[in-house]
């Protein structure tokens, strides 16, 4: 199930092992604390956490803590963070009766970044995907959290703000508490706000960059690119993520791969996926692989320390802006 559809499963009942997983670290923790609240009270005594090596290290100490009986609460809950097993490893004993076993007082919760198949297969496990919702429920959520403070954010200023962040909700959610505090109360949020408050994610700062380039807009692309700098990002990392981006658009024009497939091979939400087709409609395939073959010569020569970081940098934007 998704995690917008969590709550209301909830109200019917919590079921014996989740698998809570996605890239999203703020729906993930939503996630598990809705699960928390609705199978357990006295936290204090009934929660134990583990983490994934535990399961290989101390895998009857888990089981144990599974077994228990809660106190003054009628279920007890067992956290496993960031467990990866493979089909081989839950052939295992322990993990068979942990995944398997009926307890009518425990509740198994594993929560994931990144996907596991092994554990998707298993039979009694609800799957809740925390990867990144859709615009429109972030959008509301923002609304809805403003309003929740007595302040107004319209549409576009939501939709901005999604841009700036990439929907990330961990992003949001800092974003929306500032603008909340910079508007007051009974204040407004418009564009203007946003734009005045807000931090990029610098993903969404060499988005706009390659618009940039894409139009050939040399003034707006410098100016972009000097504001990435004043902000004293890691230099190294502003090359690699315009370089992995110039690489992103230039396999997502060419590949017949669907979004998933692409967005597991770059190890990128869905949306930076999509988000790549759209752009890179705006280049010919052919400029997008020169471009490409041009950062990576650049990448060379400043990584045997031929020029430096900075040169890479602009030299790489400026013989972009200035090729046919």
């Amino acid at each position: 199930m998704k995690f917008k559809d969590l709550k209301a499963t909830l109200k019917n009942g919590v079921s014996p092992v989740y698998l809570i997983e996605g890239a999203d670290a703020y729906l993930r923790e939503s996630a598990f604390k809705s699960i928390l609240s609705a199978a357990i009270t006295n936290v204090e005594f009934n929660l134990d956490e583990f983490s994934g090596q535990d399961v290989k290290i101390r895998p009857d100490e888990i089981y144990a803590a599974f077994l228990s009986y809660p106190f003054l609460s009628d279920k007890r809950l067992v956290k496993i963070n960031e467990f990866y097993p493979t089909a081989s490893d839950l052939k295992g004993a322990m993990l068979k009766k942990l995944l398997n076993e009926e307890n009518d007082t425990s509740v198994l919760v594993i929560v994931n970044e990144k996907a596991c198949a092994a554990l998707k297969k298993q039979p009694r496990v609800t799957l809740v995907d925390c990867g990144r919702l859709d615009d429109a429920l972030i959008a509301k959520w923002i609304m809805k959290h403003a309003l929740l403070s007595k302040t107004a954010i319209d549409q576009s200023a939501a939709n901005l703000l999604i841009e700036y962040t990439l929907g990330d909700m961990t992003r949001v959610s800092t974003e929306t508490e500032k603008l909340i505090a910079y508007a007051g109360e009974n204040g407004v949020i418009d564009e203007k706000a946003v734009e005045a408050v807000a931090i990029k994610d610098v993903d969404y700062e060499v988005y706009e960059l390659t618009e940039c380039i894409a139009l050939k807009n040399s003034g707006k692309a410098f100016e972009i690119l000097k504001a990435m700098f004043d902000k004293n990002e890691d230099k190294q990392r502003l090359f690699t993520a315009i370089f992995y981006h110039i690489r992103r658009l230039f396999y997502s024009s060419i590949s017949a791969a669907s979004t998933a497939e692409l967005a597991s091979t770059f190890g990128v939400h869905e949306y930076a996926v999509i988000k790549a087709k759209q752009q890179a409609k705006r280049f010919k395939v052919k400029r997008l692989k020169r471009i490409m073959d041009k950062f990576q010569e650049l990448d060379a020569d400043f990584k045997s320390g031929e020029i430096t970081v900075n040169d890479a940098l602009f030299n790489s934007i400026f013989e972009i802006l200035t090729e046919e």
